[in-house]
């Protein structure tokens, strides 16, 4: 019985201090646990944008937009713009087809002033047949009018469709390219004729864009 007692004795001060042993550390890992804790409230103010950081991304939309409304202002500046002309998306060789195409139902027709039919026609009324048949253009029937429709241009700057003047302003024909203008001729009736030809060449007086 001594033995049993004397035993116990010598065992308790051990237990003791294994129990406080595990007591200190799982009061060490619960101080831990609650150090790493971070209240939500404390987590959305530390996440919350402040007026500084609102007022700069305002700022920063706003240069946002400012900067692509100025790239649409400048896409539509240097846009190409819509011609009214009637010869807006075609090519000088199509309208030259098509003055050629109105020449041809002429060609060789007779000259005879104040004419405008196929039994003989004047180089105004063969120019207005011209512009209106290829174009659709409706021009006046005298070259005393004509010399004053759309604008002038100079002569390195024809193109077809163009009208060139002759005789100070008294003959009239229709600029085809290379050179050639189509006309009403007192001498040959309607036909082709070159700028640098002598006698056009001396007797030119203006050129004007009607299309």
């Amino acid at each position: 019985m001594m033995n049993k007692t004397t035993a116990l004795t010598k065992l308790k001060p051990l237990f003791l201090l294994s129990l406080f042993t595990v007591f200190n550390g799982y009061h060490a890992s619960a101080q831990a646990s609650l150090s790493s804790y971070q209240p939500i409230s404390s987590r959305i103010v530390a996440t919350a944008a402040t007026p500084e950081q609102i007022q700069a991304t305002a700022a920063t939309q706003a240069q946002v937009q400012a900067t692509a409304a100025t790239q649409a202002q400048v896409q539509a500046i240097t846009a190409p713009s819509v011609k009214t002309s009637t010869l807006s998306g075609e090519s000088h060789h199509v309208a030259n087809q098509k003055i050629n195409k109105v020449y041809r139902q002429w060609a060789g027709t007779r000259y005879r002033m104040g004419g405008t039919g196929s039994g003989g026609i004047d180089c105004s009324a063969f120019v207005q047949k011209a512009m209106s048949g290829a174009f659709g253009l409706d021009l006046p029937r005298s070259t005393s009018e004509q010399r004053y429709e759309g604008h002038s241009i100079s002569k390195s700057d024809l193109r077809p469709g163009d009208l060139v003047f002759f005789r100070k302003n008294h003959h009239v024909g229709v600029y085809i390219g290379n050179g050639l203008f189509v006309h009403a001729s007192t001498s040959q009736g309607v036909t082709t004729s070159s700028l640098s030809e002598s006698y056009w060449a001396r007797n030119y007086t203006q050129s004007r864009r009607v299309l």
